[in-house]
């Protein structure tokens, strides 16, 4: 991997846990957009998103924007763990195609709710667009992952990541075409 690897997709779907597994296993660096986002603008996402998702978006643009402006980034091999809507900017796919490669980790609405449903109270203050109970929850992320989907999908690799993470990590190294010579002798 020689330039920028961008994990997008749902929140719920294992962004920053893979990002970071994949990241480790390759000595890499890990940049989690959110938590730049919440850095360069001084306040964490949902204080954010209490703003208004048009204008959280506009935010979450201009850190990957500034991630992207910065000297030598797109001959960087790193691993950026998107924010789940930064991919909903067509101008911001541009972006990352550009200078590296995106690549979907898609799980499917029951996966994402067992996923983020063991403590949706606490989640409603760490994910602001799902709140509520578990029925809420369920038929938020159904229709976020509706909408998003084909925009997930699109000039992205896709792979499937209902599976625990080193599983998901080696499917993004082959999706990456790693192989065990690319590697040296460790195994994909």
């Amino acid at each position: 991997m020689q330039r920028p690897l961008f994990l997008t997709g749902m929140m719920g779907c294992g962004k920053t846990t893979v990002g970071r597994s994949f990241a480790l296993d390759r000595g890499l660096a890990l940049v989690d957009l959110d938590h730049r986002l919440e850095r360069l603008f001084g306040v964490a996402v949902p204080e954010l998103l209490a703003h208004g998702e048009q204008q959280f978006r506009a935010r979450e643009s201009e850190a990957l924007a500034s991630l992207l402006a910065e000297p030598g980034f797109g001959q960087r091999a790193v691993v950026v763990a998107t924010g789940g809507g930064a991919v909903l900017d067509a101008e911001n796919r541009r972006a990352m195609d550009a200078v590296g490669t995106r690549v979907y980790l898609e799980v499917g609405v029951d996966a994402l709710v067992r996923r983020l449903r063991p403590d949706v109270e606490a989640q409603a203050d760490a994910r602001p667009l799902l709140g509520g109970d578990t029925a809420r929850l369920r038929q938020r992320v159904a229709e976020l992952l509706t909408a998003r989907r084909s925009i997930y999908r699109s000039g992205a690799r896709c792979i499937d990541a209902d599976a625990d993470p080193s599983t998901v990590v080696t499917r993004v190294a082959i999706a990456l075409g790693e192989t065990d010579e690319s590697r040296g002798s460790e195994a994909v």
